[in-house]
């Protein structure tokens, strides 16, 4: 038992909160570009577009890098 215990603390805890923020950014940024699209708001609805797109695509790939 003394063996995983020791394992345990020898691993560094890494911080998830940015892919979760990223990820809840882009789900704000998503709700924001329905609400520009909704509103015939052309120019809003891409660069939110765009930037709920990013944000995805940065917190996926930092996803992934965190798994492997």
């Amino acid at each position: 038992m003394l063996e995983i215990a020791t394992l345990a603390q020898e691993t560094s805890p890494v911080s998830h909160w940015p892919i979760w923020g990223l990820f809840l950014l882009a789900g704000l940024l998503v709700g924001g570009t329905w609400s520009a699209y909704q509103n015939s708001s052309k120019v809003m609805t891409i660069i939110l577009g765009l930037l709920a797109a990013l944000a995805t695509v940065v917190a996926l790939a930092l996803l992934i890098q965190e798994m492997g």
